[in-house]
């Protein structure tokens, strides 16, 4: 049988926007790929009633319940207590957590809280799952048909549970769909346009799906909804129409492909960023390897650090100023100059909210890409936030750094 799953995330913080939801992205993703999929996802604060209603419609509904959060020493850590009350079941402590938390703390030099020790507390006919990289266990407990599974909403602990535990037991206890899925990582088109382009494609309307991001867009192809052939030719009619905006059908990060990219044609790489910050630069120097194409990064972000460290003539903020097409392939060729790199590329503009002017809005930017053969510029404009604006440009010169590469031009 293949199972009802849902994923119920506890904590005020996620409600309040002070602590973004990794966790569960990270469970559907892996249960995707194991052919389960996710029906139900729902969100709770840490308040008793609240969480004692959520657990309650999920027996009603799903076959597998995995909650994350709540499990930690304070008072605002209810969801153990909360679902005992809900299915009304006594607190009991289990001696080898308590052993485990124990061993633990003297491990860490460090003294124990008393507070700890509700931490051990499981509920009755409940089973402890061993935490080897936190305090609180885990929890698995079976309601009348229904499987709860509860993890730390630490991230790293609740991966290391999910993955080590949870996964495999329900890949050993329940049949999964074996949906297979292919994607397709698309930048510099819009959803709409992507949309026009491609869903004449037989299937398209049932296969596709689109998950758009200030990185680009993600168009998904499950083969649970076509048959595994149609899809690989779903993939491959897509990927021919949508030409050099696919940069990654294998699920390489933008900054992997254009390291890899890099690595093949032994080339060096200076940039120069001002609009961006380092964004660039940080993004590709996540990438294992960077250092062996990535000569410099330079962030010259007032006019008087581009003509002193980058060499930009100081009559050109005279005549065009600093966010123009001038002034970016100039950064360009100054940052290959001072890094000895083949390829060099730079970033200037107007992130936001302040600095535009009648002629020069908000969100425009300039990239700017030099060669031993010559320099070339782009201009881009962009219409979000501050933040949105420069992580939409990183993306941008790191695609036209891609696309030169790939042309070799």
């Amino acid at each position: 049988m293949t199972p009802v799953i849902e994923i119920i995330i506890v904590g005020n913080e996620i409600l309040c926007g002070r602590t973004i939801d990794r966790n569960s992205i990270h469970m559907i993703r892996e249960l995707e790929r194991a052919g389960f999929s996710v029906r139900h996802l729902c969100v709770v604060d840490d308040d008793t009633a609240d969480l004692i209603h959520a657990f309650k419609a999920a027996a009603e509904r799903s076959d597998v319940v995995l909650v994350t959060g709540g499990l930690g020493p304070t008072s605002d850590d209810r969801t153990i207590s909360a679902v005992a009350e809900a299915f009304g079941k006594s607190l009991v402590l289990d001696d080898r957590s308590l052993v485990k938390i124990e061993e633990l703390f003297r491990r860490h030099n460090r003294p124990m809280s008393e507070s700890n020790r509700r931490q051990a507390l499981i509920p009755e006919g409940s089973r402890a799952i061993d935490n080897p990289v936190g305090t609180a266990p885990g929890i698995r407990l079976d309601i009348a048909g229904t499987r709860f599974y509860f993890l730390p909403g630490v991230p790293s602990e609740m991966r290391t549970l999910f993955g080590e535990s949870v996964l495999p037991e329900l890949s050993s206890d329940f049949e999964a769909e074996k949906i297979q899925t292919a994607t397709i990582h698309v930048t510099g088109i819009s959803e709409s346009e992507l949309y026009d382009r491609i869903k004449h494609l037989p299937g398209a309307g049932d296969a596709f799906a689109y998950y758009p991001s200030p990185e680009g867009l993600v168009v998904s192809i499950k083969t649970g909804a076509v048959s595994p052939m149609a899809a690989a030719e779903l993939l491959t009619e897509a990927v021919r129409i949508l030409g050099d905006r696919v940069y990654s059908t294998t699920g390489d990060s933008l900054e992997q492909v254009v390291g890899r990219l890099l690595t093949e044609r032994r080339l060096t790489l200076g940039i120069a960023e001002s609009c961006t910050g380092g964004l660039v630069s940080h993004r590709l120097t996540n990438v294992p390897g960077a250092s062996g194409y990535l000569l410099c990064g330079i962030i010259a972000y007032s006019n008087e650090s581009k003509q002193r460290v980058l060499g930009v003539a100081s009559d050109l903020f005279e005549r065009y100023g600093a966010v123009s097409a001038e002034v970016a392939a100039a950064m360009a060729e100054g940052a290959r100059t001072v890094s000895g790199s083949d390829i060099a590329i730079s970033t200037t503009g107007i992130a936001g909210p302040g600095g535009a002017t009648p002629v020069k809005p908000v969100g425009l930017m300039y990239a700017g890409l030099a060669t031993a053969d010559g320099t070339k510029t782009w201009r881009l404009q962009f219409a979000e936030d501050r933040l949105i604006n420069k992580s939409r440009m990183s993306q941008s010169v790191l695609d036209i750094l891609r696309i030169h590469l790939e042309r070799g031009t």
